[in-house]
C-alpha cells in the first residue's frame, strides 16, 4: 500500500512540474518571442514617436517573402519610411510622430516580379500608440506574351 502512496505522489508531483513548465512557457512566434518583440517596438518607443507598424509579406501562395519592400505613407504630406523585409518576411517600420494618426498611413507592399493583391491592418482602437501589424499578399505578375502579325 505505501509503495502505491510512493507512486501516485511521484506521478502527481510529476504532472504539477509539467503544468508549471506548460504556463511558464513564453509565446513564440517564428523563433522569437513575440510579445517581447512588441514590447520592444511599443514600451520602448522614443516620447515623440507614434504606432510602429510590423508584420509579414507572402506570396499567394502563403510563402515568406524575402527582400520585399514595404512603404508607409502618411497620406496628407507624402512623407514616408520604407523598408525591406528579412529572410523570414518580416519587417518593422519605426513610427511617425505621436501626432500622426495611424488612419492617415498608407501601407503598401511591393517586389519586383510581383503585384500587391492584399493587405490587411489590425491595431487596438482603444490603446494609445498600439503598434499597427500588417500582412501583405503579393502575387507574381504574369507577363502577357504579344502576337506579332
Amino acid at each position: 500500500m505505501a509503495a502505491r502512496n510512493v507512486g501516485l505522489g511521484v506521478a502527481a508531483a510529476g504532472l504539477a512540474l509539467a503544468a508549471a513548465s506548460i504556463f511558464a512557457t513564453p509565446a513564440l512566434a517564428n523563433g522569437g518571442d513575440f510579445f517581447e518583440e512588441l514590447q520592444a517596438h511599443w514600451g520602448g518607443a522614443k516620447p515623440d514617436q507614434g504606432s510602429p507598424y510590423f508584420g509579414f509579406v507572402r506570396d499567394s501562395r502563403g510563402k515568406f517573402l524575402q527582400g520585399a519592400t514595404v512603404t508607409a505613407t502618411i497620406k496628407p504630406s507624402g512623407s514616408s519610411l520604407s523598408m525591406q523585409t528579412n529572410v523570414l518576411g518580416h519587417f518593422t517600420l519605426p513610427g511617425f510622430a505621436k501626432h500622426i494618426n495611424p488612419d492617415t498611413v498608407v501601407v503598401t507592399c511591393s517586389k519586383q516580379g510581383f503585384k500587391q493583391v492584399n493587405i490587411v491592418r489590425r491595431q487596438y482602437k482603444d490603446r494609445l500608440l498600439a503598434p499597427v501589424e500588417v500582412q501583405c499578399t503579393l502575387a507574381p505578375v504574369t507577363a502577357a506574351v504579344g502576337k506579332q502579325s
